[in-house]
């Protein structure tokens, strides 16, 4: 099985992208850990391209995170692509809670050395520059291209709901 999870920053997708990693037991790629080197230095395109390549060419995977230019491949390759289309509202509540559960931690979806953080730029990046017009095409684009292996979710419940219908335990 080959998953592709998409979305909004703060939507839930590195903890779903988790859960499916341990029902399916598959490898799982978060592309923050691949986009950030230590200390929230980023890697270049290339880098990250190269990564991606080799991490897809496995029989099973699920690759979590946009990063919509690299490796459309990704999403020909996939099996099923999840799109994560959760209002804004809710994905900066979930920062800001992951925030605090995290303080002076790093999460398992990040890379070594880049400890959870809040700042201007991606509190603006959760609520506004995140959500682009551009943004919002893509997804819609993805939808259309390849709409009989896309589930999108708009909300926790309908997330709670899939994971229990595929008969994941710690729903």
């Amino acid at each position: 099985m080959k998953i592709v999870i998409l979305g909004y920053s703060g939507a839930g997708k590195s903890t779903f992208a988790k859960n499916l990693h341990n029902h399916y037991q598959i490898p799982l790629l978060y592309l923050d850990t691949v986009h950030f080197a230590p200390n929230w230095v980023e890697r270049s395109d290339e880098a990250m391209e190269k990564d991606m390549k080799e991490f897809i060419s496995q029989d099973n995977w699920i690759m979590e995170g946009n990063y919509r230019r690299l490796l459309p491949q990704r999403y020909q390759d996939a099996d099923k692509i999840f799109i994560f289309n959760i209002n804004r509202i809710t994905c900066l509540y979930q920062v800001i809670k992951r925030r605090i559960q995290y303080r002076n931690k790093q999460r398992e979806s990040m890379t070594d050395g880049c400890k959870e953080k809040i700042d201007f730029e991606f509190f603006m990046w959760v609520i506004h520059n995140g959500r682009t017009k551009t943004r919002r095409k893509f997804f819609k684009d993805i939808k259309n291209k390849h709409g009989h292996k896309v589930i999108e979710f708009k909300n926790k419940r309908q997330i709670r709901k899939y994971l229990h219908d595929i008969g994941y335990k710690n729903v």
